[in-house]
């Protein structure tokens, strides 16, 4: 299924929906409309039973350059102009943070302001060999916003985040994978089937268990241990009695391949 009529593209095969933010000419920065749009196809995925995993990329030579340029004038002449933008973009970020299912991003370039966020809300990050996180705000008078003070922070500890954002750092795809932002770099030309093969392999596995998985991950985030444990045994018992459950045990027992269902 290809829609390329449609702003973002959306795809689906194989149990994985690929969302291409595409507009290239603007380095697929954010407007509102360009926004829902993206939240659209966002839930669009999660609702839809055959996908299992969701991949995000951006058409062209970047990711995304995050706010567009005269829309962030605006907000600097309207404040209800600027809060609504705020809240847009903050929203779509928490929309993909919420998924229930793995979400891979594909960074294939730059990628700037709202738009690191919306990639550190992904569980997976490749990055090509051209990507590079331009933690701009400082430089344009900005504060970070949509969850990127969060994402930072969480990721590379208070006092590195201060660094990056207070001096408006660019971090270049190697920085990034040093600092744990990326997963993993590839060359620029095998991003896409990288990330595409990672994808499809998440794609056959136990959807139910990678779910919870998902869940009690995110929850050991900001939970106690004795906490997280409660969590973990009640997510244990639920996936123990799935039929992915005992396909996988027989498969082990039977000494061959699993072939999971999603159930």
């Amino acid at each position: 299924m290809d829609e390329k009529e449609r702003t973002p593209l959306y795809c689906v095969e194989g149990g994985v929906a690929t969302i291409t933010m595409n507009r290239p000419e603007t380095l697929n920065s954010f407007t509102p409309d360009f926004v829902h749009e993206i939240e659209d196809a966002i839930v669009r995925a999660d609702a839809d039973d055959e996908v299992r995993v969701l991949l995000l990329t951006g058409e062209g030579r970047g990711f995304t350059s995050g706010g567009n340029l005269q829309e962030l004038a605006a907000m600097n002449q309207d404040r209800k102009r600027a809060i609504y933008d705020v809240d847009s973009t903050a929203d779509m970020v928490r929309l993909l943070y919420n998924v229930k299912k793995p979400v891979i991003a594909a960074v294939n370039g730059p990628a700037y302001g709202a738009g690191i966020a919306l990639a550190m809300a992904c569980d997976l990050l490749i990055a090509s060999d051209r990507a590079q996180f331009g933690f701009s705000f400082t430089g344009l008078g900005f504060c970070p916003d949509s969850g990127t003070t969060w994402f930072l922070t969480q990721r590379v500890g208070y006092y590195k985040a201060c660094e990056i954002l207070f001096s408006a750092k660019t971090l270049g795809a190697e920085e990034l994978l040093q600092l744990g932002l990326v997963n993993m770099v590839v060359p620029h030309e095998e991003l896409l089937p990288t990330a595409a093969k990672t994808a499809g392999r998440i794609a056959k596995g136990p959807a139910l268990a990678l779910m919870l998985q998902k869940r009690v991950l995110r929850n050991a985030v900001t939970t106690t241990f004795e906490q997280n444990r409660d969590y973990e045994a009640i997510s244990q018992i639920f996936a123990s009695q799935t039929d992915d459950c005992r396909e996988g045990l027989t498969a082990a027992l039977e000494r061959r391949r699993p072939e999971f269902k999603g159930k």
